[in-house]
This record gives structure tokens, sequence and C-alpha cells, in this order.
């Protein structure tokens, strides 16, 4: 059975049994089994993903881009572009490892007693992100021009965040910040990217060498394309829970406590399961690693446990 129609009963099942599946009290089976699958997940990335000692295969779009860029002629149009292949190569890593962190933070956070009510959602959200965008810069599938464009527009996006945020800081912080925005924008300039301006003259994304890409990349969309299909329903969910929408709230209120679900811890893991296979798959193909067998690994573990859920959730034997 897959493991999704197992985990999303229809309605006539749920009817005919009379149980509503994981709408349970989170047990210390379950949740060990939780945990233990998610470490697993982790600690096999984190191996897939390991350089080996022979290096990785030059025949991959990583190398192909890298030798394009340095096949330039001298100037500044190249060193610019040369550092925003360079920036999206080790923000996709920063941003990995960011996420990963969050991974063990949900460790924990499952196994707390008493047991956590919304937190393994936000935790789960920040991963999923994490991953996403990291599949964002690394996409496999998209031309140079268009993973320049989405450095620059990440470049500038960020600079003018931290300009705006520096106003509360102080003069000094503030200039700082305004400098870096500046060399955001020469840098994307020097590159060749061109600006995308709307009717009011603000700049909402770049083009380089025709290939567009906005400033804001609509990370829901994003997501949606980027995770399995079994996955994809996940996000929703999460930003509520991250956003605190009146219905988690409701949710976590039993007879005046606050109660933890067995679904809500499940949700979280099959988030951060879908954005490890889903992020390890994008680092390969971007990168040459081979990970076919990593993969093949997580789709066993990932089934087993999916298989052995409802059971620990309830309980039963």
């Amino acid at each position: 059975m897959d493991g999704l129609n197992l985990l999303v009963m229809n309605d006539r099942q749920a009817t005919i049994t009379g149980i509503r599946p994981f709408c349970v009290p989170i047990t210390e089976p379950f949740a060990q089994a939780c945990v233990e699958t998610l470490r697993t997940f982790r600690e096999l990335a984190d191996k897939a993903l390991t350089i080996p000692d022979g290096g990785l295969n030059r025949d991959t779009v990583f190398y192909r881009e890298a030798d394009a860029l340095l096949g330039l002629p001298e100037g500044e149009q190249k060193q610019a572009r040369l550092s925003l292949h360079q920036r999206a190569l080790d923000g996709g890593h920063l941003i990995w490892v960011h996420a990963v962190d969050h991974i063990r933070a949900l460790e924990h956070d499952i196994l707390m007693q008493p047991p956590p009510v919304w937190s393994p959602l936000t935790l789960a959200r920040v991963t999923l992100e994490g991953c996403a965008f990291t599949g964002y810069l690394y996409d496999p599938a998209i031309p140079l021009g268009q993973r320049l464009a989405r450095v620059a527009g990440m470049a500038v996006a960020e600079a003018r965040n931290e300009a705006t945020a520096a106003v509360g800081y102080g003069p000094e912080e503030q200039a700082g910040a305004l400098a870096k925005r500046e060399d955001a924008e020469k840098m994307a300039r020097a590159a060749g990217a061109e600006e995308r301006q709307d009717r009011r003259g603000r700049v909402m994304g770049y083009s380089v060498d025709g290939e567009y890409a906005p400033m804001d990349h609509k990370i829901g969309a994003q997501i949606k394309a980027f995770l399995p299909a079994w996955g994809a329903g996940v996000y929703p969910l999460l930003s509520g829970a991250a956003h605190g929408r009146p219905w988690m709230i409701v949710r976590g209120r039993t007879s005046g406590d606050w109660a933890g679900e067995a679904a809500t811890v499940l949700t979280a893991v099959i988030a951060v399961m879908g954005s490890l296979e889903a992020g390890l798959a994008s680092w390969a193909a971007y990168l040459g690693a081979d990970v076919t067998a990593a993969l093949g690994t997580m789709d066993e573990v990932r089934m087993d446990f999916l298989n052995r859920s409802f059971m620990l959730a309830h309980g039963e034997p």
C-alpha cells in the first residue's frame, strides 16, 4: 500500500472503522520510531554527500558551468559571474547545513515531556524551506543564465532586507548595510544582470542572458515542485502551524490542557523525509555525486516506517 494512502484514509474508511487516523496522543514507541527514522535519513544524506577520495565526476552541470565561466574573456563581467556562481554553491551548502540542524532539533523535540503540540511542524517547515531553497539554487535542469539570475536576485534581496533591518540599530550599522546593498547591486550589474521593474519602477528581478528570475520566487510554488508527489501537500499545514492559525490552537487544547497528537509529529516526519530525498537528488544531479544507494535505502526506511506507524501510534501489537 502506498505510504500516504495508509496515512490519509478516505472518509468512508474512517467512518466504517470509527477511527480518525493518528488523531491520538503521542506514545513513547511512536516517538522513538519517528526519531530513529529521522536520524537514519539524516545520516544517510550526510554520508551520501561526502566527497569521495577521487573527487566528483567532472562531467556534471556544475563543472560544465564553471568551465564556461572560466572561458569568458577576462574582465569585470567574468569576475562578477564567477562570484555569483560561487555564491550559489556556498549559499546552497550553508542553507542545507542550517536545515539539517533543525532536523536534530526536531529529533530532540519529539521526545520532549510533555509531548510537543505543534513545534514539530514549525521545525519541519524550516527544514523543508531550506532544502527547497538549496534545490532552487542547485536545480540541474536550468541554464546557467537562469542560475546566475536567481543568485543575483537572492543577493540583492538579502542586502536590501539587511539594510531595512539596520534602520533600528543606529547610523553606523545602517551605513554598513547600505554599502553592502550597493555592492550587491553593483555585482549584479557587472555580471550583466538586467533589472526587471514593475509599473512603479521597483526592481522585481533580474535577467541574465535572457533568463529571468524574480527576487520573490514564491516559496510555496517552489516547494510544491520540489517535493516528491507523496509529500507535496504538507507545506500548507506546516505554514499554518508556523503562523499560529486558530485551528491549530484549538486542536492543541484538550479539556483545558495542551495535548500533542501523533498526526502532528507524523506530518513533520513526512515533510523531512521528502525534503531530504528531494534535496539529496538535487545535490547529486548538480554536483555529480552518486546517491543511488542512499536514495534506495531511504525509500525502504520510509516505507517500513509508514507501514508500522499506525500500529505504533495506536499502541497495537
